[in-house]
């Protein structure tokens, strides 16, 4: 199969995932002070770096809990597989870029999966209680919703700056948002493609990976 045109970035975090691993965490571990920092982050009162730092200080989730939360409570979309398969077969560079954490980006996925992805996510530290460790250390942003502690804006520019190939973007959520400024072919659903559409930005509307590759393949099947 010849190389295709494209290079790929994905979300993670209920896009390859069904779950939001994020979500899910605080709805097991979390509190009180954790609905309200969930209320305080879209209401655009708390920014997303604040948000996630202070989530993981409250909960008292050590590192042993946070595996178990992936291995029982995350699935990868079933669609997913042939869509990386198609990825591989086409030499179609993909990368996956989270405002979650490389450690159950890799648990969930494992390294056969993995082999020829590229991630970019921050990091959990700590064994007994976890805490986060941002990728970006010192954010730039002129954004009223951010900092985030994984900068997507940052990551799609660096993508842009080494490749000539059309840049897909698949997205559900709002640390989404400064990703798809940059992007030619942006596939979007849930909070994500309600952004879009409130801003009247254009996005291929998709339900999982089935749909994505059925798109970006069309003419080849």
């Amino acid at each position: 199969m010849a190389d295709s045109s494209y290079v790929i970035v994905s979300d993670f975090d209920g896009t390859i995932s069904i779950e939001d691993s994020s979500d899910v965490l605080v709805n097991v571990f979390g509190n009180a002070e954790n609905d309200q920092i969930e209320v305080d982050y879209f209401n655009g009162t708390l920014n997303n770096r604040e948000a996630m730092a202070r989530h993981f200080e409250i909960m008292d989730i050590s590192f042993i809990d946070y595996l178990r939360i992936i291995d029982g409570h995350i699935h990868i979309d079933p669609y997913f597989d042939a869509f990386l398969s198609q990825v591989k077969s086409t030499k179609t560079p993909f990368c996956i870029v989270s405002g979650g954490f490389i450690q159950g980006i890799r648990r969930l996925l494992g390294d056969a999966r993995l082999d020829t992805v590229e991630i970019r996510a921050n990091e959990l530290a700590g064994e007994n209680h976890v805490r986060t460790s941002f990728v970006t250390e010192h954010p730039v942003c002129d954004k009223p919703f951010g900092p985030c502690g994984n900068c997507k804006r940052d990551y799609i520019e660096q993508v842009r700056g080494r490749t000539d190939r059309m840049l897909v973007y698949i997205g559900d959520g709002l640390t989404d948002r400064c990703a798809i400024e940059r992007v030619d072919i942006l596939f979007a659903k849930s909070a994500l493609a309600s952004y879009c559409d409130g801003q009247g930005i254009s996005y291929v509307p998709y339900n999982d990976f089935a749909d994505v590759k059925q798109y970006l393949w069309r003419d080849s099947m």
